[in-house]
């Protein structure tokens, strides 16, 4: 039987708000088959029903071929839910993917990536979980989604910090303004584009400085208690701390890997428990077992 594996995705990635993604070797893989009657495997009982996303986007899928079928899945999920690395969009893109695959790949890998980005409503976590690597996605006025693959010096470590709580992706929503300044939109998109040139070339200064960002981090980093501390050992390590996608869990990007009392300080002075958990960057996105 096929198995769909999709990773996790970080985005936002400082100034790239809503538009810039990158994909980890954290994976949720699902063994699928055609049936006479849906069933899900090795999932919670919370999630073991009709309003499974998994379950919603291989409709979606079927509704795109003109195809109706049953499925069993059986899941294998070490993405956390809530925790903004992207659990949703690795859902909705192995769903849509099951569709195509199991119905002779008619899908191509530009179908899945619209029809699973409208299902999210944004591409920033949709386009590195389906292409892999670090990408910047965009939507038109017509409502088309566009995105490129960015290219990542292989210096850059990574290390995600995923605390034992969630925040509420609506109320990371909430916390924001309406509106911002001009100055904060020049800011923004200044930042964004030497963050860009710093990962391609490998310019730790340069990514140092152009990390921050006015959009997001500002309201939501009250949300993360332990935020301002971790973020100051950091800056003080050389690293850049950023809040993954609307959070709870928080990426840093680096070149030297962290001494260990650093993770002892952090593990020792902080309200949450932390897992802290280096990664390496996914470079090709969703696939299917045996298809690669």
């Amino acid at each position: 039987m096929p198995v769909i594996k999709s990773p996790a995705s970080s985005a936002n990635i400082g100034p790239g708000f809503d538009c810039l993604g990158i994909a980890f070797n954290l994976y949720n893989s699902f063994e699928v088959s055609t049936a006479k009657e849906t069933k899900l495997f090795n999932v919670e009982e919370r999630y073991d029903n009709a309003d499974n996303l998994f379950l919603q986007a291989y409709r979606t899928g079927c509704a795109a071929l003109g195809v109706q079928d049953d499925i069993h899945v059986r899941f294998d999920c070490d993405i956390p839910t809530s925790r903004g690395l992207g659990s949703s969009s690795a859902l909705i893109c192995a769903g849509i993917t099951a569709a195509s695959v199991l119905h002779d790949n008619r899908l191509s890998r530009e179908q899945v990536f619209q029809l699973a980005s409208e299902m999210e409503g944004h591409p920033d976590n949709v386009a590195p979980c389906l292409f892999g690597g670090l990408t910047a996605s965009s939507k038109n006025n017509a409502g088309r989604f566009f995105t490129a693959q960015l290219p990542l010096h292989p210096d850059w470590k990574f290390t995600v910090m995923i605390p034992d709580f969630e925040v509420d992706t609506k109320e990371a929503r909430r916390v924001l303004p309406v509106s911002y300044p001009r100055e904060t939109a020049v800011y923004n998109i200044s930042h964004a584009v030497l963050l860009i040139d710093a990962l391609r070339t490998g310019n730790l200064d340069q990514l140092l400085e152009n990390a921050s960002d006015q959009i997001h981090e500002p309201f939501r980093r009250k949300l993360i208690p332990d935020f301002d501390l971790i973020k100051k050992v950091m800056d003080e390590n050389r690293s850049a701390f950023l809040i993954s996608g609307s959070g709870s869990t928080c990426l840093a990007i680096h070149q030297i890997a962290f001494p260990e009392e650093i993770m002892h300080y952090i593990l020792k002075n902080t309200q949450a428990d932390w897992l802290i958990k280096d990664v390496s960057v996914a470079e090709k996105g969703t696939y299917t077992k045996g298809q690669e």
